[in-house]
């Protein structure tokens, strides 16, 4: 190709490629100079950057600290250009500034009141916070004015389905109930559903009443026992891991999401030949304690009884036991289906279409990769930064193909410098998960729809007579010889207050290079065990702490009180929020 003439000197194909180079380097100038704080790593500079709530969409987190936008798009808000104009960093005279004009400091509304606060330490105060870019009280006549450009809508469900001749549709509330003056509750509730027919129920719209407290929702699928039958339907009761015989998930919401919509492909199968009866698991996060809460929320169900092609259900993967360290920019958590345990569980291959991660507040970034043969096929999720209030459903238009014997590895990141104790796996919105759920068809291609890791142990490899070398059954009978030598060995020669005798030490390293006492093994026996609730057997692992700093192979972890039993696997997958459906 040719040049043209001659352009300020240079040839004309030439200067076009630096005029063009220069205009995606002005664009690059003006897009940062508006991203403030945007940026998760700018959340890490201001006092609780990363748990700034929403003045009028409760339960939501404003993530754009300086931007207009919550998610942090678009231009600045007032605080956000004090932010910009002070070098975009914590200082006290951006900390006395009250940039929002509302007689309230940045500092004062964002939890360092004595503008004290410096990066990777925790503020003076972790609650009450409030925008520093919005005026409060942002309802207030003095403020609506200043307030018109705040966002309050939350988006409808776009679901063409629902609108079809065929489809009716079903809202199951639960009755007005108190809500405990607790910070984390889950509330129980089983539902009739129409079986007059056979029917695949296709999508699922939140009927929110009590925006302050209600969190997520999960919907359950029940078999068809006399244990379900006979729970009086209709009648709320505080739960834990959900109700028995209830464990498929089936339909789901949580705050950001308008509800759920199930592709051309699927259905949920209810009625005469699906799920007669589910449970609605509701999770309440009442931060502030308040006495007066009252809730009746629910989910409206859409239905059909023209049928779809296939039946559809949702598949749990990663960790279900670990401790995070606090203080830390980053922790990784793996959580593997191992070869072994996807040859078990799957009769055959399914077809996933969509797939989301799920974490807590201190998670950071997480993946699911789909390994088969040893060799990385795939990332079937991988989210840079992850965020508890804006749930991403990965929608694949071509299903992904999951095979018996393929591994599914989840890797979880988290960044705990906010918090000064460990912080534990568990139910809990202060507490941490490390989960990926994978909707998936053929539901009749997989039994028991989990397929985690109890901290590095795949859980079918738990549940096995033999795991890593020990004879967990065996081992965990309190008359099996080899385990009553070690008990009497460490009664005999190991004191319980805390010091460390030297024959203790000897009987120690053979105790400890037991299969049944080393690594992540001898955790979960010792937690088998301790549940026994035998004075013996706290003898025996007191003994065996009084010489832990030498001999710290089993003891140096955290006790890991939250973690669940193998019996409680079943049910686990009540836990947290989840977004199923493509949206």
């Amino acid at each position: 190709m040719k040049c043209k003439l001659p352009l300020f000197g240079y040839p004309r194909c030439i200067m076009d490629k630096i005029l063009n180079w220069l205009v995606i380097k002005l664009c690059v100038l003006i897009t940062v100079s508006h991203v403030a704080v945007a940026f998760p790593r700018f959340q890490d500079v201001i006092p609780n950057g990363d748990k700034l709530p929403h003045p009028c969409k409760p339960n939501y987190i404003w993530h754009g600290v300086g931007h207009r936008a919550d998610r942090g798009e678009g231009p600045l808000n007032d605080f956000g250009k004090d932010f910009l104009r002070l070098g975009k960093k914590w200082n006290k005279s951006l900390c006395q500034l009250d940039s929002d004009k509302d007689g309230i400091s940045n500092g004062e509304e964002l939890g360092d009141p004595d503008c004290v606060w410096t990066p990777e330490t925790i503020p003076q105060r972790q609650n009450k916070i409030k925008h520093p870019g919005v005026c409060d009280p942002w309802e207030s006549e003095k403020c609506k004015k200043q307030n018109a450009w705040v966002d309050c809508d939350i988006d409808e469900l776009k679901c063409a389905a629902i609108h079809d001749e065929n489809v009716m549709n079903i809202t199951i509330r639960m009755p007005e109930t108190k809500v405990p003056s607790t910070e984390t509750n889950y509330m129980c509730t089983m539902f009739d559903l129409p079986s007059d027919g056979d029917f695949h129920m296709i999508a699922s719209v939140p009927y929110i009443v009590n925006n302050y407290v209600m969190h997520h929702m999960l919907l359950f699928g029940c078999e068809d026992t006399d244990d379900v039958r006979q729970i009086d339907p209709n009648k709320p009761k505080l739960c834990k891991m959900g109700g028995k015989g209830c464990s498929d998930i089936i339909g789901a919401w949580t705050v950001g999401s308008a509800g759920q919509c199930a592709p051309k492909e699927f259905g949920y199968r209810i009625g005469m030949k699906g799920y007669k009866r589910v449970l609605l698991q509701a999770h309440w996060n009442n931060p502030e304690l308040k006495e007066d809460y009252v809730d009746s929320s629910g989910l409206t169900l859409y239905y059909t009884s023209k049928l779809r092609q296939n039946d559809a259900a949702v598949m749990m993967v990663g960790s279900s036991s670990f401790e995070l360290p606090p203080g830390r920019s980053d922790v990784e958590v793996v959580g593997t289906c191992s070869k072994k345990c996807s040859k078990e569980k799957l009769k055959g291959p399914i077809y996933v279409t969509a797939a989301i991660n799920h974490m807590h507040y201190l998670g950071k970034k997480q993946k699911i990769e789909l390994i088969r043969n040893g060799r990385k096929i795939r990332d079937i999720t991988n989210e840079e930064n992850f965020d508890y209030d804006k749930p991403v459903t990965r929608s694949f238009n071509i299903p992904i193909e999951i095979k018996p014997g393929d591994e599914l590895k989840t890797t979880c990141v988290f960044k705990t410098t906010s918090k000064l104790n460990y912080t534990h796996f568990g139910r809990g919105t202060n507490d941490e998960m490390c989960f990926g759920f994978l909707t998936f068809y053929p539901a009749k291609n997989v039994k028991r729809k989990f397929c985690t890791s109890w901290k590095s142990i795949p859980v079918c490899e738990l549940i096995a007579p033999i795991v890593r070398g020990c004879q967990s059954t065996k081992f965990t009978n309190l008359s099996n010889p080899e385990f009553t030598e070690m008990r009497n060995a460490v009664k005999d020669h190991c004191s319980t207050n805390d010091t460390c005798l030297e024959k203790c030490e000897e009987h120690l390293t053979i105790i400890n290079s037991h299969p049944c006492m080393n690594g992540d093994v001898g955790i979960y026996i010792k937690y088998r065990l301790k549940r026994l609730g035998d004075s013996s057997v706290t003898d025996f692992y007191n003994g065996i702490e009084s010489c832990s700093l030498k001999h710290a192979t089993l003891l140096s972890q955290p006790n890991t009180g939250n973690s669940i039993s193998i019996l409680q696997f079943r049910v686990v997958v009540i836990f947290g929020f989840i977004v199923m459906f493509i949206t």
